[in-house]
C-alpha cells in the first residue's frame, strides 16, 4: 500500500505545473495552511485574490475531489512537516534531520510517480520489450546511473542491452540497427541536446522509442512513442546534487523491468536461479 503524500509537499511540488492564478493561491495557501482550514471558499477567495472558481481548479489540479478535501488534508497535514524540510542545503544541519529530510522526499517523489505513472505504457512497452532483438539505452549525468541500472537488470535476464557515454558511438550503432531494436532515451528535463538527437536518429530508423522524464511537455516526451512520466520533486531553491528526480528514475525502471519479468516469470527466475549457482561455481573452483 502506498502512503498518502503529505498535502504541503505535494502542493509545493506542483506549483510550477499551475496556471498563473492557481499559483497564487497554492503560494498563499502555504503560507497560511493552518488559517485555510477554517476558511469557507469565498474566505479564501478573498484573502488569496482569486475566485471561487480557482479554487475548485486548484483542488483538482493538484490531485484533488474538492476544497472540503483540501481542509481535510491540511488539517491532518499541516503540522506534520517542517517548512526546512523542504530545502535542501543549510550549513550546520544535523544529521538526523538530513535523514528525515531526504527520508520525506524520496517517500513523496515516489509517491507521486507510482500514482500518476502511465501502468498502459508500461504494458504495451512490456510486449516491446518482448520482442527486441536489442535495446539501446542512453542517458547523461544521473540518468547515465539509471541507464546502468537498466542494463545491469535486463542484461541478467538475456536481453542484449547497449549502453555507453559515447554518444557519437551509440549514434553510428542506431544507424546500423535492425527495425527490431528499441531505443530507450533517458532525460530528467526531457531537453538534453545528445538525448534528443539519439532519438531523433532512432526515429529516423523506424526503432522503437521511449522518455523517460519528468516533463510531460518536454521536447523528448513529445518525440518518442511511449513516453514514462515519473514525479521530478525537486522543488528546492538549491540542489546540491540530483536526489528525488534519481529515485524516481530508479522507481520506473523496476516498475517497466518487474512488469517485464511478470510476463515471464517461471523462465526467468530460473535463468536468474541457474545464473547465480553457475556464478557461484566459478568462483569457488577458481578460488
Amino acid at each position: 500500500m502506498i502512503l498518502e503524500e503529505n498535502i504541503i509537499l505535494q502542493i509545493k511540488s506542483k506549483l510550477n505545473e499551475l496556471s498563473k492564478t492557481e499559483k497564487k493561491l497554492g503560494e498563499y495557501i502555504l503560507q497560511h495552511s493552518v488559517e485555510t482550514v477554517n476558511d469557507n471558499t469565498s474566505e479564501l477567495a478573498k484573502k488569496a485574490g482569486v475566485s471561487p472558481a480557482t479554487i475548485v481548479r486548484f483542488c483538482r489540479s493538484i490531485g484533488l475531489s474538492g476544497f472540503s478535501q483540501l481542509k481535510i488534508r491540511l488539517y491532518a497535514d499541516s503540522s506534520a512537516v517542517d517548512e526546512d524540510l523542504y530545502s535542501d542545503i543549510i550549513p550546520n544541519e544535523d544529521v538526523a534531520l538530513i535523514a528525515d529530510k531526504l527520508a520525506l522526499r524520496f517517500n513523496s517523489s515516489i509517491s507521486q510517480t507510482a500514482k500518476y505513472l502511465d501502468t498502459g505504457n508500461i504494458e504495451k512497452i512490456s510486449e516491446i520489450i518482448d520482442v527486441c532483438t536489442m535495446i539501446y539505452v542512453y542517458g547523461l549525468g544521473a540518468s547515465h546511473v539509471v541507464a546502468d541500472d537498466f542494463t545491469q537488470k535486463f542484461s541478467r535476464i538475456g536481453k542484449p542491452v547497449v549502453n555507453t557515454l559515447d554518444h557519437h558511438l551509440l549514434s553510428s550503432a542506431l544507424i546500423s540497427a535492425n527495425d527490431h531494436s528499441l531505443f530507450v532515451a533517458i532525460s530528467n528535463s526531457g531537453e538534453t541536446n545528445e538525448v534528443i538527437k539519439l532519438t531523433e536518429i532512432a526515429k529516423q530508423k523506424h526503432l522503437y522509442t521511449i522518455g523517460i522524464s519528468q516533463n510531460a511537455s518536454s521536447t523528448l516526451a513529445q518525440l518518442v512513442d511511449f513516453p514514462i512520466i515519473h514525479h521530478g520533486g525537486e522543488a528546492v531553491m538549491l540542489r546540491s546534487a540530483a536526489t528525488t528526480s534519481l529515485v524516481s528514475q530508479l522507481f520506473t525502471i523496476d516498475v517497466l523491468y518487474y512488469a517485464y519479468v511478470n510476463r515471464h516469470s517461471q523462465k526467468i527466475l530460473q535463468m536468474l536461479k541457474d545464473s547465480k549457482i553457475n556464478i557461484q561455481t566459478f568462483f569457488k573452483e577458481n578460488s
